[in-house]
């Protein structure tokens, strides 16, 4: 055989035998992918998402995650004829069955109302792994808190409780127990260590500042702590719709809602049940007059209102004035003369001597202000200024407040101190505001005079100053670890240091006199 033909018998064994290996290799590859050893697991554990609503868990499959994951094609992204995806159509349809166990805990598992489906996710290159498990409670614990967003959002508007004073009115709480069951965190059962923790401390000083409009109200989330949002934030938890407006509608929904009668114990069809908000007796006051509670509504304004009256009436010849009474008429229907009532009653000296001022201020709404002019009337006698006969029974219900006191939500009465026994925690460096003082829950042993002197005097304590040894202020700043008294400490020596806690001294000597002289 010449060269020529012995180059082309080459050729022919060389292109026989690379059709040989090709051959091999699509051989291999069929056995390969008819065993299933290029298939991706996925592992169903990892894709569990647990929720909780109300204290009850449940498991699904968190199919986006797959899809995403695996780089299948999302149908909630693109245009998809999912005919043509049996794969992506097999991921969405899986499903978690999850059975209690009687010894405790849950067993998982995996399941699809697709009869297909393996075969369909086999298509694709997916093979589910770990399809079937069991959870203690601590796993699905665990497996909820992994699950949760960071920071996980809370919606005020979500923990409504809806409850009614004595007078009839409404009134909207915090569910704080079910606020912390949702944040996720492991709080120990101790009450003692769980005060101390921030997270705790922040839900629980959460609270609802309500206001009446036309024909609603309009809702606030309020707290007793200035750094409420950070102190959350840094415990992973985001509070949302905040502020809201309820029609009289929604609320009198809630409140029946809440307060349903259980099924298994209907009325009896002759004593039918009230209607969800019974009006009290009379017509029902127009909803702009209804304030039920003075707890958090700022009264520096109609207090200003008074003062600028009675400065009015007797101008020069005022010597002094000493605010020895005070009570809030709430009225209870349209038959009442006036809204509500603010009163204060003064023992007023003047160049021509003594006498009682009474001072009334109408028609009080949600945002504290007097809606028509201060009526001052004179009275000789002390028993006669501090009389109340003039409000109807039948048409008011009347507080008597001591020492400008507050008539209490049913969110208040609490302690006004927190865990460090300061007021006003931030006053050394962020300004006191008139709603700071008014939001100040009043306990049964303090006056409001008498907590205006513990914001004053703290702001002296957390700079070291020294009170005598019988001062009430030694006694209890003493309970406090970062109470370190080194000597006498001056306002200027504050001012020069804490320039905003001096203006804060200032406005706290101007509110203890408004409160005292009026």
């Amino acid at each position: 055989m010449d060269a020529k033909g012995r180059q082309t018998l080459f050729m022919i064994l060389t292109v026989l035998l690379c059709l040989a290996v090709l051959a091999a290799g699509v051989l291999l590859c069929v056995n390969y992918y008819s065993q299933g050893r290029n298939l991706k697991d996925v592992d169903m554990r990892k894709y569990a998402k647990v929720e909780m609503e109300d204290e009850v868990y449940t498991v699904s499959v968190d199919a986006d995650a797959i899809v995403k994951d695996f780089h299948l094609p999302n149908p909630k992204t693109t245009n998809l004829d999912l005919t043509r995806f049996p794969d992506v159509e097999a991921v969405y349809s899986l499903t978690f069955l999850v059975t209690p166990r009687e010894e405790g805990g849950w067993s998982i598992q995996t399941g699809s109302d697709r009869p297909t489906a393996a075969e369909d996710l086999k298509q694709g290159g997916l093979r589910l792994v770990n399809t079937e498990w069991i959870w203690t409670e601590q796993d699905m614990k665990n497996a909820y808190r992994d699950g949760l967003e960071y920071p996980r959002r809370l919606s005020m508007k979500k923990y409504v409780l809806c409850g009614k004073n004595s007078m009839g009115g409404y009134v909207l709480t915090v569910d704080h127990e079910r606020m912390l069951r949702a944040t996720g965190w492991d709080l120990p059962e101790d009450e003692s260590v769980r005060k101390a923790h921030t997270g705790y401390k922040a839900i629980v000083s959460l609270g609802y500042y309500v206001s009446p409009l036309t024909d609603g109200f309009l809702v606030e989330t309020s707290s007793t702590l200035e750094n409420v949002y950070a102190m959350l934030l840094d415990n992973g938890v985001r509070l949302t719709d905040t502020t809201w407006v309820y029609t009289l509608a929604e609320v009198e929904d809630l409140y029946a809602e809440q307060h349903a009668a259980p099924a298994a114990t209907p009325a009896p069809e002759s004593e039918p049940a009230p209607a969800a908000s019974p009006a009290p007796e009379g017509k029902e006051p127009d909803s702009q007059q209804i304030l039920t509670s003075l707890y958090h509504v700022d009264q520096t304004p109609v207090r200003k209102a008074i003062q600028q009256a009675k400065e009015q009436k007797y101008g020069a010849a005022l010597k002094s004035s000493e605010v020895i009474g005070n009570c809030f008429a709430v009225a209870k229907t349209d038959s009442a003369e006036h809204g509500n009532v603010f009163r204060l009653v003064y023992a007023i000296t003047t160049t021509g001597g003594k006498e009682y001022l009474v001072a009334d201020a109408f028609d009080l709404r949600g945002d504290g202000l007097p809606m028509a002019d201060v009526r001052l009337t004179v009275v000789k006698s002390q028993q006669e200024a501090l009389s109340t006969d003039a409000f109807d029974s039948s048409a008011y219900t009347v507080h008597v407040l001591t020492d400008g006191g507050m008539v209490y939500a049913e969110d208040g009465g609490a302690s006004p101190f927190d865990g460090d026994g300061l007021l006003f925690p931030n006053s050394l460096t962020e300004r006191i505001a008139d709603g700071d003082v008014w939001s100040l829950a009043i306990p049964a042993d303090k006056t409001l005079l008498q907590l205006l002197g513990y914001g004053r005097n703290e702001i002296f304590a957390r700079c070291g100053n020294k009170f005598s040894d019988t001062s009430v202020y030694t006694k209890f700043y003493s309970n406090y670890p970062w109470y370190q008294p080194k000597g006498s400490v001056s306002y200027n020596t504050i001012k020069a240091k804490y320039p905003v806690a001096a203006e804060n001294i200032e406005f706290i000597k101007a509110m203890e006199k408004l409160v005292k002289e009026g």
